[in-house]
């Protein structure tokens, strides 16, 4: 998930604690800004939160000597990425990288599909998840202060979600509990909540604004709470 709602997911947790200092960071990284793995644990509770840094799941990588000059780097969709190894053992694991799967960015990143060893140059982008404004295209959105109201301004439901929607149902067999918990539209709702122009300290004026992040307190806070009641809802609970 993002680094943003990750946190947030640890700030929620930790009002339930009482004792602060048997929460800490499990190899003594700083959490904000932090890219990679990181490890909370909340001692109290035997409860570890790992936050993995994987904005494909699989492997993105650097482009063959061979590949076309366009080719920057590469998405190596049948290898998924190395630190899945760290996943084994989990009782619950979340993915959220709807974010990078938008065409916009993939071409700026001057980035192609590979499979099997093969770029393939003409294998399209999924598209990101839809929803009204530019937050995944870039754009605008400092003069947007107020959420829209009207539901009928909302793009509908994309065909990606409804794929991945029936893509979980095949996979719930046996102890397997795969949901997809389908924030787009609620999201698309809140477009008054980007950073826009509003970002970092230092960041350039002449920057582009920020339309596809989320400010906290917002959104992401909300993600949590409905994934926490999904979680129980799933009989999830500490014992």
């Amino acid at each position: 998930m993002g680094r943003n709602q990750w946190e947030s997911l640890l700030c929620m947790l930790a009002q339930a604690v009482t004792n602060k200092s048997a929460i800490f960071e499990e190899n003594g990284s700083p959490i904000t800004k932090h890219k990679g793995f990181l490890s909370m644990k909340f001692l109290d509770y035997n409860l570890t939160v790992e936050y993995y840094r994987t904005p494909f799941i699989v492997v993105l990588g650097r482009r063959p000597i061979t590949a076309p000059p366009q080719v920057k780097v590469i998405v190596k969709v049948d290898q998924l990425h190395w630190r899945s190894q760290q996943w084994k053992g989990a009782n619950v694991i979340v993915f959220n990288t709807g974010h990078w799967w938008n065409r916009q960015k993939i071409a700026k990143m001057g980035c192609y599909f590979q499979e099997g060893g093969t770029v393939n140059m003409t294998m399209d982008t999924m598209e990101g998840f839809t929803r009204n404004g530019t937050w995944d295209d870039g754009g605008v959105c400092d003069t947007i202060t107020e959420p829209e109201k009207d539901p009928k301004k909302l793009k509908p439901e994309s065909w990606n979600n409804q794929y991945i929607g029936n893509m979980t149902k095949e996979m719930n067999h046996g102890k397997w509990k795969v949901r997809l918990l389908n924030i787009t539209y609620l999201t698309g709702f809140r477009k008054d909540s980007h950073p826009s122009k509003y970002r970092e300290p230092g960041t350039s004026p002449v920057a582009p604004q920020d339309c596809s992040h989320w400010c906290l307190p917002g959104v992401p806070d909300t993600w949590n709470q409905i994934l926490y009641a999904q979680l129980l809802s799933m009989e999830f609970r500490t014992e």
